[in-house]
């Protein structure tokens, strides 16, 4: 739905009238909608939220394409917008009858609803170190909450139905059960009386299940110990009286050269960073271990390099990977698996100098060419 709007300028203006004109706020650049970022999942959660509070204004908009509906009501600037190709009508109401349907609107709030709990955690895992050493803590509350929500799963759905039952009762949809067959290959089929147990059983119980599944899987106790290796970062080392890696060191026992000495190893690089301000003071992985000499601190650098590397602990890998949607783009589909990788070093490098004279020379090399290059 969201796309549909987005690649049309004609549609996207006419939705901007009417969530202007029936929201009766001035609105100013907030848009009706917000897309789905496909590489930052906190931001999802505004997306949802955006789409169910103009739930209605989308509803009404599609009507109008669709169906020519709401026409006496509209005034002003979005008489112009009354006359729509057959495609788009087709297409209108093709996304009206999925958008109003009971079901979507039960799965919408069900996945609205109870993704809400990893909101905030999301937005934390994808900080500093600080950061996810607080939101590894808080993860065992996020399970708690989840599965609180599955004992209670009855009670707490009831709420959801309701709502549900509003938001369809507000597009002129009933609650009503889906048609149901013997033999059923694309959805839950649970056997139920009412709509409301039945979209329990189908919908909410698989998805709650689901959730506390992969956070256990996730965020197991494995995933807990390798995150003690932040505490080496230097703005969390030096705010601890007691630092405890000794689950962390035995884990990766065998790739430290002295494991015996890590205890004064730790020691000396607190000390090191003791007379440096706050604000100067390395707050990731990657850039302590830039500050970590290797013949000085030899456990310590392996410790880091370790922390680095594995995503438990660092959400730097994530990130780089928000530059393909730039690098990789329509224009550039035929690029080379080799050309994408060192695109991409370059970008997550982007901070190193590189001799631009060494490059050329090394192009010039390659193969040979009829133009001179000095």
């Amino acid at each position: 739905i969201i796309k549909w709007f987005q690649n049309s300028p004609k549609k996207n203006a006419f939705l901007q009238l009417i969530f202007e004109a029936d929201a009766n706020i001035d609105v100013g650049k907030r848009k009706a909608y917000l897309d789905l970022c496909k590489t930052r999942w906190a931001l999802r959660h505004d997306a949802y939220q955006r789409f169910y509070q103009c739930f209605t204004y989308l509803v009404k908009c599609l009507e109008c394409i669709g169906y020519n509906m709401h026409a006496d009501e509209l005034t002003g600037d979005a008489q112009q917008f009354l006359d729509w190709d057959a495609d788009s009508r087709r297409e209108a109401q093709q996304l009206l009858k999925a958008l109003t349907s009971f079901g979507f609107i039960v799965s919408f709030l069900v996945l609205y609803k109870y993704l809400s709990h990893l909101s905030g955690i999301t937005i934390q895992l994808q900080g500093k170190a600080v950061d996810i050493i607080r939101a590894n803590r808080m993860i065992q509350d996020v399970k708690k909450v989840y599965e609180a929500e599955r004992a209670a799963v009855d009670e707490g759905f009831s709420k959801i139905f309701s709502t549900a039952v509003t938001m369809s009762t507000a597009v002129g949809t009933e609650a009503s059960l889906p048609r149901i067959v013997r033999t059923q290959r694309h959805r839950a089929n649970a056997p139920a009386e009412t709509p409301q147990v039945y979209y329990c059983l189908n919908v909410a119980i698989p998805f709650l299940d689901h959730i506390i599944q992969e956070l256990q899987s996730q965020f197991s106790e494995l995933s807990s110990k390798a995150s003690n290796l932040l505490v080496l970062v230097p703005s969390i080392l030096c705010k601890k009286q007691n630092v405890d890696v000794d689950e962390a060191t035995r884990i990766y026992n065998d790739d430290l050269p002295s494991p015996e000495l890590i205890d004064q190893e730790i020691l000396a690089w607190k000390v090191k960073f003791d007379s440096v301000k706050d604000d100067d003071l390395p707050s990731t992985a990657a850039e302590a271990i830039k500050q970590c000499d290797a013949t000085t601190f030899p456990n310590v650098h392996t410790l880091l390099k370790i922390c680095c590397t594995i995503p438990v602990t660092s959400c730097t890998c994530e990130r780089s990977g928000s530059a393909l949607r730039r690098l990789r783009t329509f224009m550039r589909a035929c690029m080379t698996q080799e050309r994408l990788s060192s695109l991409a070093l370059i970008n997550m490098h982007y901070k190193m100098k590189i001799d631009v004279d060494k490059v050329i020379n090394i192009f010039c090399r390659e193969k040979q060419r009829r133009m001179l290059l000095h």
